[in-house]
């Protein structure tokens, strides 16, 4: 019956016990490279936070930048990493919270040697609990606290910025694309004018000299040709890295929508960043957690105190039973240095804060400078760029009809192709610049129309 109960003791004193659990490594990292499936980045986009807005993503259709840097915040495998550190710095609150274990002890000393007899086992035992840790244990938990709001708004931040990010990259992408139709429509007119070129030079119609300029200006276009095809399979790449798919990839990308800029200044934006910007609010609550860890040292230099009960029977079989105190005199460290240490941190994370202040401040100011100034720019070319587009359609079906010859078509449509390229590669900059100022206040998608 004694071994019975001692046994069920034990069963439930051990089934609160953790049990460990290996778990392989290379296999399940192979897996986790595989892309989540579309029902699953369906459902996860529908349930995101601020910042960043829920979206229905339809794969029937091309695909938006938002879209995109959702899927890129979903499947990303760094930050998938990232929100690792977060589930960390979770369970060390949870750690924080918990109290210190007691300790028992016990000890039993036979004696041994010449006139032993008629003495007994003496024993020792008792319990002690160590009371300075109620003194800290509240600023202790708002230390580790804060700690997680930091680690959680930094992550959110770098989801935040991934998602424009990615917008950004499907901006570059799809305008490259854009340019790259145009110089490849006109290419094989240049071929065509260069092999004719060379076979009038052959027959003496065409000087040596004349073919030079032709030919420079031949390669100049397909110069222009291989860069923008080495850009565009380059923000290919980047772009499928990003979404966590693999090289070979090819996202359908919707036409970007390029609004006019914010009407708020730069000073106002700036203030809605301090609201909005979530590595500030990681920056904040880092500090207060520093204010905590200065608030724990300055608790922790006073004596520390633990209290318990003790017992003992000596070799005689006298016993004795009594309380216990502990008591760590702080005579010759004090917790001094790790007051320094402490705030020290603390102003650290205060000049941290300061700083990013002044770069989001600066940021915002040159971003914004930068979005009316590429905004006006884009709005002058806009009407140049449809009669430019309308001259150039009226040259080919001139030249289909045989009105015009092939090097006046090329000598009038290829400085028109380069100016339509100009304009497209503005276009692409205002988007881009567009998207760098809303990540730079932190506006939230749903706000920023």
């Amino acid at each position: 019956m004694r071994w019975r109960r001692l046994g069920l003791a034990a069963a439930v004193f051990l089934s609160g016990c953790a049990v460990y659990h290996a778990r392989p490594l290379r296999k399940p990292a192979l897996a986790a490279l595989k892309a989540p499936s579309r029902a699953r980045l369906r459902a996860a986009a529908s349930h995101l936070p601020r910042p960043l807005a829920p979206l229905k993503l339809d794969f029937r259709k091309p695909l938006t930048g938002a879209e995109l840097g959702i899927i890129s915040v979903l499947a990303n495998p760094a930050l998938r990493a990232l929100r690792a550190r977060d589930r960390v710095a979770n369970a060390q609150a949870f750690n924080a919270g918990l109290l210190p274990d007691p300790v028992i002890d016990y000890a039993a000393l036979r004696p041994y040697g010449p006139n032993t007899a008629g003495h007994t086992t003496s024993l020792a035992y008792g319990f002690l609990w160590d009371l300075s840790a109620l003194l800290t244990h509240g600023a202790t938990v708002r230390k580790a606290r804060f700690h997680a709001r930091s680690v959680e708004a930094q992550v959110a931040w770098q989801e935040w910025v991934m998602a424009n990010r990615t917008r950004m990259a499907a901006i570059h992408l799809y305008w490259l694309r854009r340019e790259r139709a145009v110089t490849q429509a006109v290419l094989p007119l240049w071929h065509r004018a260069d092999r004719m070129l060379a076979a009038d030079v052959a027959r003496g119609v065409v000087t040596p000299a004349r073919f030079a300029l032709w030919a420079r200006q031949y390669l100049t276009v397909h110069a222009q040709a291989c860069r923008l095809a080495r850009a565009a399979t380059g923000a290919r790449l980047a772009l499928n890295a990003d979404l966590g798919l693999g090289p070979a990839a090819r996202p359908w990308l919707a036409a970007p929508h390029g609004p006019p800029p914010p009407r708020a200044g730069a000073a106002t934006l700036f203030r809605r960043a301090r609201t909005h910007r979530l590595d500030l609010a990681a920056l904040a609550a880092a500090y207060h957690s520093a204010q905590q860890g200065v608030l724990q040292a300055v608790l922790n230099q006073y004596p520390q105190l633990s209290l318990g009960l003790a017992g003992a029977r000596n070799t005689s079989g006298i016993t004795s039973a009594g309380i216990q105190i502990g008591l760590v005199l702080p005579i010759f460290t004090g917790n001094r240095g790790q007051i320094a240490i402490a705030r020290a941190r603390r102003l650290a994370a205060f000049r941290d804060y300061v700083a990013r202040l002044a770069h989001a401040r600066a940021q915002i100011y040159a971003l914004r400078a930068r979005v009316a100034s590429l905004y006006r720019e884009m709005r002058a070319t806009r009407a140049r760029d449809h009669r430019l587009r309308r001259l150039v359609r009226h040259l080919h079906r001139a030249h289909v009809r045989r009105d015009i010859g092939l090097l006046r078509l090329l000598r009038i449509a290829g400085p028109a192709t380069s100016a339509l390229e100009q304009d497209m590669a503005i276009a692409d900059r205002y988007a881009q610049a567009r998207v760098a100022l809303q990540t730079a206040t932190g506006t939230p998608w749903r706000l920023s129309r």
